[in-house]
């Protein structure tokens, strides 16, 4: 009888051979991403989730079964210098995304005249970047 936990991970290294495409593929997603994110293109960005998220899994599955071996495929380590660029990528893209939200929740809070509105960074008349109350700028309009 034949250990179901050892044939996951014989199943998962049988994998390996898929990781430059799955990389690639996963490069070519964030990119993607990066470019509906700066566009802010919502739909655009549902449609990546699944197949970036089933990548990241196929890709969590093979690293667990790398882990336990010594020395690492070949296949692998060759692989990490992309992945890494994806990890970058990602960490690209989070940002944009969460200075974004940042600016919505900066807009939000300048409309809503809460407390907080008062570090928000907005523009003035000229165009030129002014730190206002909101109490303030309602006046100069």
């Amino acid at each position: 009888m034949t250990d179901p936990v050892a044939q996951a991970d014989n199943d998962d290294l049988a994998m390996l051979a898929q990781v430059p495409a799955w990389v690639e593929q996963l490069g070519s997603l964030l990119d993607e991403e990066f470019e509906h994110l700066k566009r802010r293109d919502v739909q655009a960005l549902e449609t990546l989730h699944a197949p970036k998220t089933e990548l990241l899994e196929q890709l969590s599955r093979v690293a667990a079964a790398v882990a336990a071996q010594e020395p690492k495929p070949e296949a692998w380590l060759a692989a990490q210098d992309k992945l890494q660029a994806c990890g970058q990528a990602h960490f690209r893209n989070m940002n944009l995304m969460q200075r974004q939200l940042d600016a919505v929740r900066g807009a939000l809070q300048a409309l809503q005249g809460t407390p907080e509105a008062s570090s928000v960074d907005l523009y003035d008349r000229m165009g030129q970047l002014s730190r206002r109350s909101g109490a303030w700028m309602y006046r100069l309009a």
